[in-house]
């Protein structure tokens, strides 16, 4: 009988084996998910020091002697601020114009002269517009809170605002603020503005009676602003 000649296996062309196609797969599938995933949430600081102009002294004598902010506190004309937020927290206002992200607010600090006042986060409030506040496309975003006190209630605002008087719709430059979303924490802490009064920090004090006066009113536009990521508490 004649011998049989062998011939060498031939090597299949264009196939993976199984073994490295699971693990390709699975690589695949981790690095899907991993883009696809949200960030984590995070905490902004956005914080300002400037200068306002002091109360006269008649002014500062006819506030209550107990106030939290001295006289002294009041004439040295410099103040601070800092409000952390968390860049993850829900729009609670179903208003397609307004966003309001009351419960994104972890801290709400003022420093006039020397003395500093953390304001209750309860009753602080980060609110975006993009029209809306009794204006259509009236742009807007305000860092709020309030407290109150023996003898009224104290607010404290960080206050932006677009909105060009000479234009019938109150609106500057389109799509600085593409919808009621929180943007990023660079536009939070400056906002283009039209006008510089238009972005400004202000206190009120209101007295428990309902005067149509403040007992305290001072603003200033005076105030430099940064964001941050939150300092270690």
């Amino acid at each position: 009988m004649r011998p049989t000649t062998g011939h060498p296996a031939r090597r299949a062309t264009g196939s993976v084996s199984v073994p490295r196609a699971l693990s390709t797969f699975a690589l695949a599938l981790a690095a899907s998910f991993g883009f696809s995933r949200p960030s984590a949430a995070a905490e902004i600081d956005i914080s300002g020091t400037g200068t306002f102009k002091p109360p006269s002294a008649e002014q500062v004598a006819s506030l209550p002697p107990d106030m939290a902010f001295s006289p002294s506190d009041l004439a040295s004309g410099t103040w601070s601020f800092l409000a952390r937020y968390e860049d993850r927290t829900a729009d609670a206002d179903p208003d397609p114009y307004v966003g309001r992200y009351s419960g994104a607010i972890r801290v709400f600090r003022l420093t006039i002269g020397s003395t500093t006042m953390d304001l209750p986060v309860g009753r602080a409030e980060l609110v975006i517009s993009d029209g809306g506040l009794s204006f259509p496309h009236r742009e807007s975003i305000r860092l709020e809170a309030s407290t109150p006190t023996p003898y009224g209630v104290m607010r404290v605002a960080w206050i932006q605002l677009n909105q060009p008087p000479n234009r019938n719709d109150l609106r500057g430059t389109p799509g600085l603020l593409s919808s009621d979303a929180l943007p990023e924490p660079s536009t939070i802490a400056n906002l283009v503005t039209s006008r510089p009064f238009d972005r400004f920090l202000l206190v009120r004090l209101d007295g428990k009676g309902g005067e149509s006066k403040p007992l305290l009113y001072i603003s200033s536009s005076s105030v430099s602003v940064l964001a941050s990521p939150a300092a270690l508490k």
